[in-house]
Formats: C-alpha cells, sequence, structure tokens
C-alpha cells in the first residue's frame, strides 16, 4: 500500500513537470508569435509611411542663375518642414523648359519669370498652340538682371551693343527671352543687330571677364562676382522708356539700383524687375499646396539663411499677383493669413 502511495507521488510529480514544461513552451511561442506580429506590423507601417511621402520635381535652371540659386535652399527648407514631400530641385535651361515639362506631365513645379509664364498659359510665342495652364504657389524674390559690359569698352547705352558679341543667355531660357525682349524694345534685333552669344547665366559672367563676349545680361549677384575682380559699367534704362516698356508688358516692374550697389558703380541704375514665380500643376490637389504655400511662408528664415537674397520675400510680397493666377490651394492660405488682397 505504502509503496503504491510511493508511486502515485512520484508519478504525480511527473505530471506536473511536463505540465510546466508544456506550459512555458506555449508562453515562450505566446511571446514568440507577438514578436514577430509586432516586427510585421512596424515593417507595414514603416512602408506606409515612405509611400506616402510625396516624391515632387521643380524645374530651376542652369548652375549659378537665381533660379537655382533660389530653388535649391527652398526646396531644402520645405523638405525639413513638410516631412510628407520630398522636393527635388532639377537644373534645366529654365522657365520655357520648365513650362514645357510640366505641360507633359514631367514637372510638378516650377521657378519662372511672369513673362513667360504668361506666353504658356495664353498660347503665344514659343508656346504658339500649345498652351500650358498652372496656378502660382508663391511669388519669390524681385529679378534684376542687368546690361553689363567692362569699363574698358566703348559701350556706354543698350543701342551701343549694336554689332557687339553680347551674352544673351540659354537659347530656350527665359533669361534669353528676355534679354530678347528688352532688346527688341530698343530696337535691337539680336538675329541681325548683335553677335549672340547663348549661354548660362554663369558661364556668361566669365567670358565677360575673360574678353570672349563684350557685354552680358547678368544677375545681380554674377554683377557682383564680375564686379570683385573687373571694373564694370552697367547700361542703364531711361525713365520714358521704363515707363514704356511696362505699360506694353504688365507682368514687368520699375526697379532702380542705388549708387554703390556694385562696386566701382557710384550712380543709380534703373531696370526692368522681371519678376519670379513659384508654378505647380494646375490639377495639384488643393490641399497640398496649402501645405507647400504654408512651409515656404513659415520658413523664409531658412530659406534667406542659405541664400541671402531671400530675406527680401515677404509674406506680403509673397501673396502678391504678377500676370499669372494663383493655385487656389494658395489664394485659401493667403486669405487665412490675411494676406491676400483680392
Amino acid at each position: 500500500m505504502l509503496c503504491n502511495l510511493k508511486e502515485f507521488k512520484q508519478g504525480m510529480k511527473g505530471v506536473i513537470k511536463k505540465y510546466k514544461e508544456v506550459n512555458t513552451m506555449k508562453i515562450k511561442l505566446s511571446v514568440l508569435l507577438i514578436g514577430l506580429v509586432s516586427l510585421i506590423y512596424l515593417q507595414i507601417k514603416l512602408g506606409t509611411a515612405q509611400s506616402e511621402v510625396r516624391q515632387l520635381s521643380m524645374g530651376t535652371a542652369t548652375v549659378g542663375g537665381i533660379f537655382y540659386n533660389i530653388g535649391s535652399p527652398l526646396a531644402q527648407c520645405v523638405n525639413k518642414a513638410l516631412p510628407e514631400v520630398n522636393i527635388t530641385a532639377e537644373i534645366t535651361e529654365g522657365s520655357v523648359e520648365n513650362l514645357r515639362l510640366m505641360g507633359r506631365n514631367r514637372m510638378h513645379l516650377a521657378v519662372i519669370t511672369p513673362q513667360i509664364g504668361y506666353f504658356a498659359r495664353k498660347g503665344m510665342a514659343m508656346f504658339k498652340d500649345n498652351p500650358v495652364e498652372f496656378g502660382v504657389v508663391v511669388r519669390l524674390l524681385p529679378n534684376t538682371n542687368v546690361w553689363v559690359t567692362l569699363e574698358k569698352t566703348d559701350i556706354k547705352s543698350i543701342s551701343d551693343l549694336r554689332g557687339r558679341k553680347v551674352g544673351v543667355g540659354p537659347a530656350s531660357g527665359g533669361l534669353g527671352t528676355i534679354a530678347q525682349t528688352q532688346l527688341q524694345f530698343n530696337g535691337i534685333d539680336y538675329k541681325k543687330d548683335i553677335k549672340p552669344f547663348f549661354m548660362g547665366a554663369g558661364e556668361m559672367a566669365e567670358a565677360l571677364k575673360d574678353g570672349t563676349i563684350e557685354a552680358a545680361f547678368l544677375t545681380a549677384e554674377l554683377t557682383h562676382l564680375v564686379a570683385s575682380t573687373h571694373r564694370i559699367r552697367i547700361l542703364s534704362w531711361g525713365e520714358k522708356e521704363v515707363s514704356a516698356f511696362i505699360g506694353k508688358q504688365p507682368f514687368y516692374g520699375r526697379y532702380l539700383i542705388p549708387p554703390n550697389y556694385f562696386k566701382g558703380v557710384n550712380y543709380p541704375v534703373l531696370t526692368i524687375d522681371n519678376g519670379i514665380q513659384l508654378i505647380c500643376m494646375k490639377d495639384m490637389e488643393e490641399g497640398l499646396v496649402y501645405k507647400l504655400a504654408r512651409a515656404i511662408i513659415e520658413n523664409l528664415d531658412c530659406i534667406a539663411k542659405i541664400y541671402a537674397p531671400a530675406k527680401d520675400i515677404t509674406p506680403e510680397w509673397a501673396a502678391s499677383e504678377l500676370g499669372n493666377p494663383f493655385h487656389p490651394g494658395a489664394i485659401k492660405y493667403f486669405q487665412e493669413k490675411g494676406l491676400w488682397k483680392k
């Protein structure tokens, strides 16, 4: 009897031991299963978050030009402030190519001059029979180009450019179109009356310095660059001519450069403000454009820290019109901030 009881107890201990082992195994399996499920969930969430980042291509222009110089920091600052988008600043030939790419749905955003944008919307000039619709997101900094020559030349006015080697910007870029427009207004046919050199912005500055060309249509910053090593002369417009030019071209403005703004130029220079706009595809979602406009305005300091001339952009300036209509998403943002004047 005692023997049987002893055997029974030993048997029960074995059963309990196996039960505990099985139970421990179940717990371990449960923990492992929970871990695997959690890992899969995290991977799905991570993949979803990555897939939700909107990739946006933004056309600028050639390296060294104002479009690239403002577009690149703008993309950097917006990407930092708005994690759900990733804007890539693309190097292009400028406004004309940007708009053509947008018309083919190959560019989401673009930096352009208002004049070229106006032509695109109306199907005029280089966009004849191929109009491109778009909406403005923000107006960017003033865009002033000046006609520059070296002081040692005998070129003292725009009319003196006849017969000279002149840098007029890229063949298909907005800079080149504006240069040609200004020349034509001053009675100069760029195909017949000058020897045109079609170059990128930075390339023109170097060509002017080394004597390859005798005059160039340069941005303010490139003019500073040339003036840092060479004595220059800037060809100023007359007040009457500027007024007449703007009267016929409503997407331009008047701009007066004060004396000594450029090294060695101790006289005021009257010239044309070409304007710069950031545009988007017309059918871009209103909510996305709203966020883009907000991110830009809330990060103007960030942009100016990378590109100092951007300090001239104020929220009021960014909301002002210049020849082309704003996108409804941008209008909504500016209305909420009390910046929309219409």
